[in-house]
């Protein structure tokens, strides 16, 4: 007698799985325009007005800060870093679904045929960001993302006790099936490599800031991920799992555009 396991996974689960983080060949490179790159490199390094210089916090190569927990931003894709400067920018309170008004003439109605779910934009809440972004024009949001993007970047493995580096890799390899909760790697590739504009890499990140991101998903303060992907996820984890997954990914071996 053949005998299946009962694990059941829903149709949205198995389409998100499949649709959403793509697959080993699937990505598309990376083009980047050589003038938002050099006008890009000029507001990183020196800021204008009310806009502060990104080195900062970033650093003179965009590798981040570990002991304060501001993020790498070296080799991320352009794309996600503007998608991240235009949540910053966003006014969550003119959150909401705009509706126009339907025309009397029906076939000039746009049909948008979708799920009954409506997906926000999203925000992202951090004081300096929100402030620095909303003075940026979106030609120089689309500069930055084009010079941080053009980086290289090579991390240095954090070391860590063994115990909490093998309980890491089983969150990100393994993830908590008996909670449905997806392995972090299904989606951030494998060792947290990234893949795509929409999933970033997570090796070569801060500590500090991998666990300030998962509290924000779960306390509401971060809103714009991808089909509320990361916001169900991270209200699976406990804060052991937090600091787990994110000692591990700061363990890892991790080089881009080098």
């Amino acid at each position: 007698m053949i005998r299946f396991n009962k694990t059941i996974f829903t149709l949205p689960v198995l389409v998100a799985a499949l649709s959403s983080c793509g697959g080993p060949g699937s990505e598309e490179p990376v083009v980047l325009n050589p003038e938002a790159v050099a006008a890009g490199k000029v507001l990183v390094a020196s800021g204008r007005d009310s806009v502060i210089a990104c080195v900062g916090c970033h650093g003179a190569n965009g590798e981040g800060n570990t002991e304060l927990g501001y993020p790498r931003l070296a080799g991320l894709h352009p794309k996600y870093i503007e998608k991240q400067l235009h949540d910053f920018k966003r006014d969550p309170l003119r959150m909401g679904v705009s509706i126009e008004p339907i025309a009397r003439d029906y076939s000039k109605t746009p049909r948008i045929y979708k799920d009954l779910t409506v997906y926000s934009p999203g925000t992202r809440h951090d004081a300096a960001m929100n402030a620095i972004a909303k003075e940026m024009t979106n030609e120089e949001v689309i500069n930055v993302a084009n010079y941080y993007g053009s980086l290289a970047f090579e991390a240095t493995p954090v070391p860590n006790d063994f115990q909490s580096l093998e309980r890491g890799l089983e969150l990100a390899v393994r993830g908590k099936p008996e909670y449905m909760m997806p392995r972090c790697d299904a989606c951030h590739g494998p060792r947290g490599e990234g893949f795509g504009e929409h999933f970033p890499p997570l090796a070569g990140q801060p500590i500090k800031y991998i666990v300030s991101q998962l509290n924000k998903w779960q306390n509401g303060k971060r809103d714009n991920d991808h089909l509320s992907m990361m916001k169900n996820t991270a209200n699976l984890l406990t804060d052991a799992d937090k600091i787990l997954i994110a000692k591990y990914y700061a363990n890892q071996s991790f080089k881009v555009n080098k």
